[in-house]
């Protein structure tokens, strides 16, 4: 390992002034001006130059960067740098194998960062051998399969934690290997991505090992087609539109890409950028709300997709085309391989690294050779502007020069082509929706009926086609006072239980006021011919927000909300039984036994015991429960306390709200560290509020309603690309032993 500067020196940094601004809002982690500082992490690692090739951003928890480090004698090492909170970093200096085997961490005391060699990847282990002189080509040949008599292995990416790329060259026979190493739990993903691109004559596959995580393919010869790496040809261009046409004539059995993960993709960048740009979170937040409604207002082509595509995808190779790197192919919106492709060329475009005519005609002949073999997805425009939104965060996660300002760019770029789609989504099943997102119809409505005027345009607030929507509507009284209403309609039609529920629950005393000060939205009269039934917006935070910063007060509060709520007295018309919760879970392991076919026994064995376990538990006196009571359903508003969303409430078991709170806690605490006890002191809090509100239950039934409410989590884990590792942890969670309590 090369030799590291003063840890304790503090040298000058010269940051530009968005990574500056950005680096002083976050006083926990002081290391973050030095990680974004490449010069700085130069100086301080005796080295010529310093790339940062990837960013993994916490806020006020950590910061994470591969470096790809140049020495003096133009050697390259790679490393993890990571920055820690002041309590973090005195934990990981106890961490004796990180400072007592071959491969030592370098600890930077006065910025609190740490420069871990990949060789001590936690993830990554099989890492320590392979990159190890002395045990590395004997790791070679296992993972290959191939004998080498001069081996090099060069490493082309490395993103910490998560994926390792390198060429392996035989200096003596000439041949050469790609290796991709991963982590074990999206090995299987990754592995069936190999295996597609071999059967659409791409490289074959050497070696594939799960638990290593490693698959050796041949290496393909050839160029990239990425602009920026020489002169582009148009008519490669049109050979590679032509090629995924055919590609997506293709038949697998892969995992499905629901349009409700597309969705959930775009709230993650929008949310990730909104604390990173606090200022832009309010445009942000009409770019995503905009880009969902053009996206489903499209009708997907389902069908083989790449899921990652890009010109820098597609080898050239004596006028032939090849497409590398299937990583994430699934059965998904084909629609969104175009958008992806179009996307990637206009933020090079942007960048300046390609001209705008080369540009122009690189993607008029990419599209001119897909419909040479296949007519467009008509979704491909839509997805084009989904797939700008989802680069949103690389500017700031490259540290671009001046990414504040690129990342503005970006955004005004999507603003415009948002102008060119559409404006009303069509759902059959709900007519009226047009009439509802009408300035002309809601407008003299609102007006005439409640006297309020509308500020803007109403805005589609939620949408699931086919079933429901919500409308937000932006108003002023005569008095200027600024009101903002909230329309919900239904394909079933007018939803009159909701409204009348809501209405009765706030005359039983849940209005927000003292001495509880918990309430549910005000119900406002609005006849319509729509469908819909009106509510006032509540202000405040919501409690699914607060969860990173994990203080225990606001979910206290929301606890004692939750004890206030089942003690209204309130009868709701319909009535929820623990053999209905049964049914929806046996619904839910089914499903995830058609995608998990091996857990199938395991899955079986789950519903019995939880059949098992319900059928013990003691018997409860039911009483009005929300029935899908998470922290999402939660607003917290100074010392107000709202609960939303009771379109499911019932006359049930009152353990089934806080089992699936405690489940929801869980299962966060799990995507986040892989654990699910990190969510202890959350739970702990929350259960102390409820008991404060003069409402207790069996520990026995809060336990296996919680565990019942987990089990559906495996199902709904596949539908969700950042959940799919905690699959496996949800199966080998010991849940049943609580109910042995």
């Amino acid at each position: 390992m090369r030799a590291f500067g003063n840890s304790n020196a503090d040298p000058t940094m010269f940051l530009q002034p968005s990574s500056l601004a950005f680096a002083k809002r976050d006083p926990c982690l002081p290391g973050l001006r030095f990680l974004l500082d490449e010069a700085a992490l130069a100086r301080h690692l005796l080295a010529t130059k310093v790339t940062r090739i990837d960013l993994r951003y916490k806020p006020g928890v950590s910061c994470a960067a591969g470096l790809r480090v140049v020495g003096g004698a133009g050697d390259v090492e790679w490393l993890c740098a990571k920055a820690f909170t002041a309590k973090r970093f005195e934990q990981i200096k106890q961490r004796t194998h990180w400072h007592t085997g071959r491969w030592r961490v370098k600890l930077s005391e006065n910025h609190l960062v740490a420069f871990i060699p990949p060789q001590l990847d936690r993830k990554l282990k099989v890492l320590s051998k392979l990159l190890d002189p002395e045990t590395g080509e004997e790791k070679l040949v296992k993972i290959t399969g191939r004998s080498f008599a001069a081996p090099d292995l060069r490493i082309m990416r490395y993103k910490p934690n998560r994926r390792l790329v390198a060429q392996v060259t035989d200096h003596a026979s000439g041949r050469k290997a790609l290796l991709k190493v991963q982590q074990p739990a999206v090995f299987e993903a990754v592995e069936q991505g190999a295996r597609v691109a071999m059967r659409l004559n791409g490289p074959k596959v050497l070696a594939a090992d799960g638990k290593l995580g490693t698959i050796a393919s041949e290496w393909l010869p050839g160029v990239s087609l990425c602009p920026i790496e020489g002169d582009a040809d148009p008519s490669l261009f049109r050979l590679a539109g032509g090629c995924i046409a055919q590609h997506h004539q293709s038949s697998f059995d892969l995992r499905d890409l629901p349009r409700a993960a597309e969705i959930q993709s775009l709230h993650k960048v929008a949310s990730d950028l909104s604390k990173i740009l606090p200022d832009q979170s309010e445009r942000l937040a009409q770019i995503e709300m905009r880009a969902k409604a053009a996206l489903l207002m499209q009708a997907p082509q389902h069908g083989l997709t790449h899921g990652d595509l890009s010109a820098d995808q597609i080898i050239a190779n004596q006028g032939q085309v090849s497409v590398i790197d299937w990583d994430r192919a699934a059965t998904g919106d084909q629609g969104s391989d175009i958008g992806s492709f179009l996307a990637r060329l206009d933020m090079q475009l942007l960048v300046g690294l390609v001209p705008a005519r080369a540009a122009a005609d690189l993607k008029a002949a990419f599209l001119e050779g897909y419909r040479d073999h296949h007519a467009l997805p008509v979704s491909y425009q839509a997805q084009h502007i989904c797939h700008l939104v989802l680069l949103l965060t690389e500017p700031f996660r490259r540290q671009t020069a001046e990414w504040r300002g690129l990342t503005l760019t970006l955004m005004g770029h999507i603003e415009e082509l948002l102008e060119l789609v559409p404006a009303l989504p069509a759902d059959p099943a709900l007519p009226h929706l047009a009439e509802a997102l009408s300035v002309d119809v809601m407008g003299p409505l609102v007006k005439d009926q409640i006297r309020l005027s509308l500020t803007s345009p109403p805005k589609l607030y939620r949408h699931k086609p086919g079933k429901r929507a919500m409308i937000r509507y932006d108003c002023q009284a005569v008095d200027g006072e600024h009101h903002v209403l909230l329309s919900k309609m239904h394909s079933k039609g007018r939803d009159i239980r909701t409204p009348t529920l809501q209405t009765a629950l706030r005359a039983a005393g849940l209005d927000g006021r003292s001495p509880a000060k918990t309430g549910v939205p005000r119900v406002v009269d609005v006849r319509n011919t729509a469908d819909m039934w009106f509510m006032e917006h509540v202000p405040g935070t919501c409690l699914r927000d607060l969860q990173d910063e994990g203080q225990p007060e606001p979910f206290f509060r929301a606890g004692a909300a939750l004890g206030h709520f089942h003690k209204n007295g309130v009868v709701p018309d319909r009535v929820w039984s623990r053999d209905q919760e049964l049914e929806v879970l046996a619904g839910a392991l089914a499903k995830a036994a058609k995608v998990h076919p091996a857990h199938q026994p395991r899955l079986k064995e789950m519903l019995r015991q939880a059949e098992d376990a319900m059928g013990a538990l003691p018997s409860q006196q039911p009483t009005c429960i929300h029935r899908d009571f998470y922290p999402d359903q939660v607003i917290i508003d100074d010392d107000q306390i709202w609960l939303i969303d009771l379109d499911l409430a019932a006359l049930g078991d009152p353990a089934i709200d806080v089992g699936n709170f405690l489940a929801h806690l869980a299962e966060y605490a799990i995507r986040r560290t892989g654990r699910s006890d990190a969510a202890r002191p959350l739970e702990t809090a929350f259960l102390n509020g409820y008991q404060s509100a003069g409402f207790d239950l069996p520990r026995r039934s809060v336990q296996t309603l919680k565990s019942i409410s987990l089990m559906r989590h495996i199902y709904i884990s596949q539908l969700f690309e950042d959940r799919q590792r905690t699959t496996e942890v949800l199966l080998k969670e010991p849940w049943l032993d609580s109910w042995k309590i």
